[in-house]
């Protein structure tokens, strides 16, 4: 009897221990280069200016050989698990929005590129 009593209150003490987890991260500059508002610059004519009165500043500033870059990221990661005494389970979904605008010496706009995960794939 006070081995069952003692199974009974290890059990309880088990379950009492184990849990589920939720978390969600975000990082980075705030995502506003959609196309609406990319589509406002011009390569050849936008500067860096323009650039940075239409997005803010960037996540980072690339020095390349007579070429500078502005590059904007923004992590949005998700997750949930299960935490128990000998085994736990976490499964993390992570996206990243990306843009990087190319300059030339004169901090005019040569080039860029945005990626935007839609929501329902994160």
């Amino acid at each position: 009897m006070k081995l069952s009593a003692g199974l009974s209150a290890l059990a309880i003490s088990a379950s009492l221990l184990a849990g589920c987890a939720q978390f969600e991260s975000k990082r980075g500059v705030e995502v506003n280069w959609q196309s609406s508002v990319t589509g406002q610059l011009v390569s050849g004519q936008s500067t860096r200016r323009d650039v940075l009165a239409l997005l803010g500043p960037p996540s980072q500033v690339i020095a390349l050989d007579g070429e500078s870059a502005l590059y904007y990221l923004f992590e949005h990661s998700e997750g949930e698990g299960v935490i128990l005494i000998l085994y736990n389970r976490m499964q993390i979904d992570t996206r990243y929005d990306r843009a990087i605008f190319f300059f030339n010496e004169d901090d005019v706009l040569t080039e860029y590129a945005t990626h935007l995960y839609p929501a329902d794939e994160a």
